[in-house]
């Protein structure tokens, strides 16, 4: 285990310990730092962490992940833990799908949702018994809206956010390179399952999950012994031609799978039914946060919906062009670029419910003149996710 396993129950008080003010603030390396940081020179930053921009070439990033596999520093993605008797009740309470149903040892891609309908966050649960849940998101207010519905039950609420950083191998050799140095078989590691190891000799918890579209596990690590991992990894798949890799070639690969990013492609104005995640909302279920307001759009229908668009030529868009459908403006790029697999231009954008129809064309008010569109199914390669699945 990588984190205590003991619970006390706060029935009398807040499900959250006082002291360190919880401010996400400030420009902090991760605890891979000491292997990246001789590599990378151009960094960005997420949820209060710098991360790689990119450490050689996006594209040669790119294709190392799609042909062996790619290693990336994903800290800022913050595992949010739910312990005790009602942990089970507060995270059912609040997500739109059965987690009654969810077995132990399982991951549910899943979103929640404000009163109004609204998404809080999408993000990747992990069930590990009824008294215990992970939500690993990213940067929105999902630590908020947990503790706010978890206050006057029998649950605690802990962010690891800077005490277990997280790791991200993709790639189709992926499991291959993982396993020389893991101490447990990761055939049993299903798809969206999860399995404790030792990496290098260090403990993790690893999750079959990722943001690719791509074979791969996310690894949570504690942070004493997490560059001791990082580097092991590092030296057991750079002679298959494993490449260190930044957040430009995750999101060309990301894009490419339409896997959606909170604050770009939507944010807590849009609801589940716009973003093509209606299919997550179990109206059957009787109550969960937001339900209300959810049946209420479902009836009324949406207005508005992400899309995809496959450009004419060879040029990308860039976030925030306007979409015209003849001369009415329609919408707005949300995500842009030129894939390498597909040899086209392709983007992902808001747009009026009436111009969102496949085979719908547009056009594209770009810096260097207007560029034909036409809306096609997501996601643009691989739909029916069969590369993450073997």
């Amino acid at each position: 285990m990588i984190i205590p396993t003991t619970f006390v129950a706060m029935t009398d008080a807040p499900p959250y310990s006082t002291g360190e003010m919880r401010l996400k603030g400030g420009l902090k390396r991760t605890a891979f730092f000491p292997v990246i940081g001789r590599y990378a020179k151009q960094y960005k930053l997420h949820n209060s962490y710098l991360k790689p921009d990119y450490i050689t070439d996006p594209l040669e990033e790119y294709w190392a992940t799609r042909n062996v596999a790619g290693l990336w520093d994903v800290t800022g993605e913050e595992p949010i833990e739910v312990r005790g008797p009602d942990a089970l009740a507060v995270m059912n309470d609040l997500v739109p799908r059965d987690l009654t149903r969810l077995r132990d040892g399982r991951c549910l891609y899943c979103i929640m949702c404000y009163d109004h309908g609204g998404i809080v966050e999408d993000g990747v649960l992990i069930r590990f018994s009824r008294d215990r849940f992970w939500w690993v998101g990213g940067p929105a207010h999902a630590e908020q809206w947990i503790y706010a519905h978890a206050v006057g039950r029998d649950a605690t609420v802990t962010s690891f956010l800077d005490d277990i950083h997280v790791a991200s191998i993709q790639g189709p050799r992926s499991r291959d390179i993982l396993q020389r140095v893991a101490s447990s078989d990761l055939a049993t590691v299903s798809y969206y399952g999860t399995g404790e190891t030792k990496l290098c000799g260090v403990p993790v918890l690893l999750s079959r999950t990722g943001y690719t579209g791509e074979l791969g596990f996310d690894i949570y690590v504690a942070v004493p012994e997490a560059a001791k991992m990082f580097e092991g990894v590092w030296d057991a798949g750079r002679p298959d031609g494993m490449k260190l890799c930044g957040s430009q070639a995750l999101n060309i690969r990301r894009t490419e799978a339409a896997i959606i990013n909170v604050g770009q492609d939507f944010d807590w104005r849009h609801n589940p039914f716009e973003v093509g995640l209606g299919w997550m909302v179990d109206l059957n279920k009787p109550s969960f946060a937001g339900r209300e307001a959810l049946v209420r759009i479902r009836e009324a229908g949406i207005h508005r919906r992400l899309i995809g668009l496959r450009l004419d030529g060879a040029t990308s868009a860039a976030q925030g062009d306007m979409i015209r459908h003849g001369t009415t403006a329609v919408g707005r790029v949300t995500s842009a670029i030129q894939s390498p697999t597909l040899g086209y231009p392709i983007a992902m954008g808001f747009v009026d419910a009436t111009a969102g129809t496949p085979g719908t064309g547009l056009t594209i008010a770009m810096a260097g003149g207007d560029v034909g569109a036409e809306v096609v199914p997501m996601p643009f390669l691989d739909p029916d996710r069969k590369l993450a699945k073997v």
